[in-house]
């Protein structure tokens, strides 16, 4: 009769719980995560305009851009149209275009930063 509920016990000692990964076990915080998907801006169309210009659309192409997406161009926050996960675009206005040079472009989205591509505000 002792053997009988001895042996499930021991049973159940021999077969554990948890993980055979050895690396998993020595952190009791491990936790299973999905992948980082970090966005990214392939092109900017147009990728350039005169200094001065009057206002346009700016598409931004690239990959892992989420509905809520904001563009941000020289450090500022653009209103953003997410078209999908693979365009935005914004409007630029003439504000944005009164000084010449290479401006920073990049997209925020759930929380992550794009990489920045430069958009070229040339002389005339």
């Amino acid at each position: 009769m002792r053997y009988s509920l001895v042996l499930p016990l021991v049973a159940l000692l021999c077969v554990g719980c948890g993980t055979s990964d050895p690396a998993a076990k020595s952190d009791p915080h491990n936790t299973i995560t999905a992948p980082l998907i970090q966005p990214a801006i392939t092109a900017l169309v147009p990728n350039s305009v005169p200094v001065d210009s009057v206002s346009f659309l700016l598409t931004v192409n690239g990959s892992d851009f989420a509905s809520g997406a904001v563009v941000f161009f020289n450090g500022t926050a653009l209103n953003t149209q997410f078209v999908s996960s693979t365009q935005l675009v914004v409007q630029l206005g003439s504000a944005n275009l009164t000084f010449a040079g290479a401006q920073p472009v990049y997209v925020r989205t759930q929380g992550f930063n794009s990489n920045t591509v430069d958009f070229n505000v040339t002389i005339q």
